[in-house]
């Protein structure tokens, strides 16, 4: 049996073993990550656009702005990566610490957009249906009302060079950069219409 002596000493033996324990005992707590992705061409945010991490934690949707959060995250290395539709997918390395919150953005080049479903429409509503480059009038020879018309370019030649939209007639007009600007006496094109247009372009100029 242990006398009393022996007693004392194991019991503050015990009590400094357990501080010790409790000392090196730390808390983790989880993180998150949020961020925005961005068109390459534009800067603005693209929507709809999947977010995944390595390792795996969730996979969210950017909103209408292109934002995205990944919320408890346990502290760490993850690499990001986010997909969308005609774009290129991009990735980045995060780091998430104890109860902090990791922001990042990731650029997205596009691949060219479609046609028919982002190109032609800004034509008709600015060029074709208005009167300008439609069957009838034809400024210049030029028809924006369909893909072949549009690669046909005007009486002066091709004004779409494919993979070049910096050379591209049309885009330095619609730019501003040689006049009379694109649309003629009507407001400039947005940012994003001008930026998807260059997209396209530089993606090929495709049909589709």
């Amino acid at each position: 049996m242990l006398n009393r002596y022996q007693f004392r000493i194991s019991f503050v033996l015990g009590l400094i073993l357990l501080t010790a324990v409790g000392c090196g005992t730390r808390t983790t707590l989880r993180g998150s990550i949020v961020g925005t992705i961005v068109d390459s061409q534009t800067g603005i945010g693209v929507a709809g656009a999947s977010v995944l991490t390595s390792p795996s934690t969730a996979t969210v949707m950017t909103d209408i702005n292109g934002n995205f959060s990944i919320p408890d995250v346990q502290p760490g290395v993850y690499t990001v990566t986010s997909n969308a539709t005609d774009y290129n997918s991009n990735s980045v390395t995060v780091t998430i610490d104890s109860g902090l919150t990791a922001t990042t953005q990731l650029v997205l080049v596009s691949m060219g957009g479609s046609f028919a479903r982002n190109i032609l429409p800004i034509f008709m509503v600015n060029c074709s249906m208005v009167g300008c480059h439609d069957d009838g009038t034809a400024a210049s020879g030029l028809r924006l009302n369909s893909y072949v018309n549009v690669m046909k370019g005007s009486r002066y030649g091709a004004v779409i060079y494919p993979y070049d939209a910096q050379s591209s007639k049309l885009v330095r007009r619609i730019k501003g950069i040689e006049t009379p600007r694109m649309p003629k006496n009507r407001p400039a094109l947005s940012t994003s219409d001008q930026g998807l247009i260059a997209n396209w372009i530089n993606g090929g100029a495709r049909n589709n």
